[in-house]
């Protein structure tokens, strides 16, 4: 007998997921087919509003597992198990440098460094 690696939380809720989310791309198709070709397509317009929510309730449900399970464990499996917090950029910049002033003027190379400037009229 083959053995198992231990399964996520929502292995489940994943599968459910691509079941109906393959059940709504099919529902799409045949909406959009009856649409281009005149026939009524509001019974499946309506089935594939059904496949869409749906599928948003099985993602949250997901998402309220995963953070669940992360609060329990300490585990993060998959996304969407711990909020989304800002990352620190890999370059920060060195706190010993001082930052020079960004100038609001535009450059002007043509004139000289102490000829009046038309912003300054």
């Amino acid at each position: 007998m083959a053995q198992r690696g231990p399964a996520r939380p929502t292995a489940r809720i994943e599968e459910a997921i691509g079941f109906v989310g393959m059940f709504g791309v099919l529902f799409l198709g045949v909406t959009v087919f009856c649409e281009v070709t005149g026939r009524p397509a509001l019974g499946w317009a309506l089935t594939l509003l059904g496949a869409v929510v749906a599928v948003v309730l099985l993602d949250r449900w997901r998402v309220r597992v995963l953070r669940r399970h992360a609060a329990a464990t300490g585990e993060v499996h998959g996304v969407g198990a711990a909020p989304a917090v800002p990352t620190p950029r890999a370059s920060a910049p060195r706190a010993s440098a001082p930052r020079r002033p960004v100038s609001t003027r535009s450059v002007d190379a043509t004139r000289p460094a102490d000829a009046p400037h038309l912003a300054d009229r």
